[in-house]
């Protein structure tokens, strides 16, 4: 079974486990490809049979990301997207918040010293998204 794991033939998910519907796709492949071998090949048929063995290892791969993703294993890019840009928006809230709290607990800071402050911060904010921290 180590054989078969190091030459990719069975899918090896963890210690001592497989994904077997995989492992069962890529053992048959593997089956077809060496029987064929052993036969006379018919004109054209090493094209169809390499055409054949893509597409069974995508369509394995495929099955294995979407097992991956049903088991939580994985994440998907756009969830993951959609939580950093709710993140940035709170960051983002926060920071802009600073000037006007700060103003409010320092008396001695005029109008001015908070709009300074509140214009810093904005085009720190700007710069970091345009790329240009």
């Amino acid at each position: 079974m180590a054989d078969l794991a190091r030459s990719e033939i069975v899918i090896k998910t963890g210690r001592a486990e497989y994904d077997l519907p995989a492992s069962i796709k890529a053992y048959c492949a593997h089956l077809r490809l060496h029987a064929g071998r052993a036969g006379r090949p018919s004109e054209g048929g090493d094209v169809l049979k390499a055409e054949r063995l893509r597409l069974t290892k995508a369509q394995a791969e495929a099955q294995e990301a979407k097992n991956r993703l049903a088991a939580g294993e994985m994440v998907s890019a756009a969830a993951v997207n959609r939580e950093w840009q709710s993140i940035l928006r709170d960051i983002r809230a926060a920071v802009l918040a600073v000037p006007s709290r700060y103003g409010a607990t320092m008396p001695h800071l005029t109008a001015n010293d908070v709009a300074a402050l509140d214009c810093e911060i904005r085009g720190a904010l700007e710069g970091l998204a345009n790329g240009n921290a």
